[in-house]
């Protein structure tokens, strides 16, 4: 048990991570749960897969309530790593003209298009400008091998929660 001191300072950072602050943040938070859909609770048993492998557990020795745990449990576990297919097979897209534009080329090229019109130099520095704190967002994101990454250590969460689900329902038989 931590001692009096320790359990004050975990009380302190506790109180300091509260989510995120921004707006962005805030919003980038909110459709977490919408990402994979593990979050949203599922009738496992009208589905075929779980009336097919609830007998064949019973027929192995369990009883019917631990047989019917431990089918929606494995059938939990498959959720998560049908997610973390999906995940590896469909990252999120990243534009790679992002990435590698050159700012002063993206002004120069602004500007020559500009020419003509009634686009003024600093109307071009305000659409570079944008540009640069797209590039800069897309770059604070790490590009699509850190967002699998990312995605997949928030699925690791899941994944180690159905096992703990699968484990206790066959320790309670």
């Amino acid at each position: 048990m931590p001692s009096r001191p320790k359990t004050l300072a975990n009380h302190r950072n506790a109180q300091r991570s509260t989510g995120p602050k921004t707006d962005d943040g805030k919003l980038a938070s909110s459709q977490n749960a919408r990402k994979h859909g593990l979050n949203v609770a599922v009738d496992f048993e009208s589905s075929d897969a779980y009336q097919s492998l609830k007998p064949l557990l019973i027929e192995t020795g369990y009883s019917p309530f631990v047989a019917a745990d431990i089918a929606a449990s494995l059938l939990h576990y498959r959720r998560v790593m049908d997610a973390y297919y999906e995940t590896y097979r469909n990252p999120e897209p990243v534009d790679a003209s992002l990435w590698e534009m050159s700012m002063k080329e993206a002004y120069k090229a602004l500007n020559h298009m500009a020419e003509g019109t009634s686009v003024t130099p600093a109307d071009s520095r305000r659409m570079v400008r944008v540009l640069a704190r797209m590039q800069r967002d897309e770059r604070r994101q790490g590009g699509p091998v850190f967002r699998r990454t990312a995605d997949c250590h928030k699925l690791i969460r899941y994944q180690q929660n159905a096992i703990s689900r699968l484990a206790k329902a066959i320790r309670s038989a």
